[in-house]
């Protein structure tokens, strides 16, 4: 809740902000959807769906050692392996029948760290060469090398269709929707124009226009769609709780042992919102 538009105003310090904050975080159960108004959450409208980065290196760690090696020991380099090829499509479809066709926009090549001469993989670029019959030998060498096509788009496809990987869940874009029916109508046309996405997934490659394709399919007509992505995403939440520790109300939120203990989570939300004005920092 507590982060940064890009233009480098704080969503909590501007009093007439109003946007929908997507968290797109590694560990599962961690990609809640926060509308946000002057600066206040609306709980009727925060929306969690269970699937995350985690679940996604868990899938490419399967499909890889299902078809080519078996990695599923090998955490750190499939979660490299995903943040280096994966990217989201923008027409599924369409890149299966690139994928059947081995096109090279989709199929690459991975090197494999072997923690002695390489510690961390890459993509190992294709060899160009003018003579066919040259290409076609294969090039003598020491490197694990991995091939990738369709697991490059079918991976991130999971935080879009839950299903595709048996989770009961709508997907992200759905959960964004949602949010955003929960509030207010006279609410509605700004927060479809205020969507900010941060986290770690946010930056596969066509991730942002997914999101906007998608809504647009559910959106009004007459609605514009924004989407805002921060220069780096990753880091985004640690700013949220940097101005969250630094703002003058933040002592009346804390939450001492004995006040957890006898009302539980819902005296952290309730003395956080209720303790920490909005105004500019």
């Amino acid at each position: 809740m507590f982060s940064e538009h890009p233009d480098g105003v704080p969503l909590q310090a501007n009093p007439h902000r109003q946007s929908v904050l997507s968290d797109s975080g590694r560990w599962a159960r961690l990609h809640p959807h926060h509308p946000l108004h002057n600066g206040k959450q609306i709980t009727a409208g925060t929306k969690r769906i269970n699937v995350g980065g985690k679940h996604m290196c868990n899938l490419l760690k399967e499909l890889i050692s299902y078809r080519q090696l078996n990695l599923l020991e090998e955490t750190y380099a499939c979660n490299l392996i995903k943040e280096d090829v994966c990217f989201v499509s923008t027409s599924f479809y369409e890149e299966m029948e690139l994928a059947k066709k081995k096109d090279p926009s989709v199929l690459c090549e991975y090197v494999l760290p072997d923690f002695v001469n390489i510690h961390r993989g890459y993509v190992k670029l294709p060899d160009v060469t003018d003579d066919p019959d040259e290409a076609k030998k294969p090039v003598p060498t020491k490197e694990q090398i991995i091939r990738l096509s369709l697991e490059r788009f079918t991976v991130p496809e999971i935080l879009f269709n839950p299903s595709d990987i048996g989770i009961e869940a709508m997907g992200l874009t759905e959960a964004i929707v949602y949010a955003i029916k929960q509030c207010p109508v006279n609410m509605q046309p700004h927060l479809y124009n205020n969507i900010v996405i941060i986290g770690g997934s946010s930056k596969f490659q066509n991730f942002k226009e997914r999101i906007i394709k998608d809504v647009r399919s559910c959106a009004p007509d007459e609605f514009n769609i924004n989407v805002y992505r921060p220069e780096d995403p990753i880091v985004e939440a640690w700013k949220g709780g940097q101005l969250l520790a630094g703002w003058p109300g933040f002592q009346n939120a804390r939450v001492t042992r004995s006040e957890y203990e006898e009302s539980g989570s819902t005296v952290c939300a309730k003395k956080l919102y209720d303790s920490i004005p909005v105004g500019n920092t």
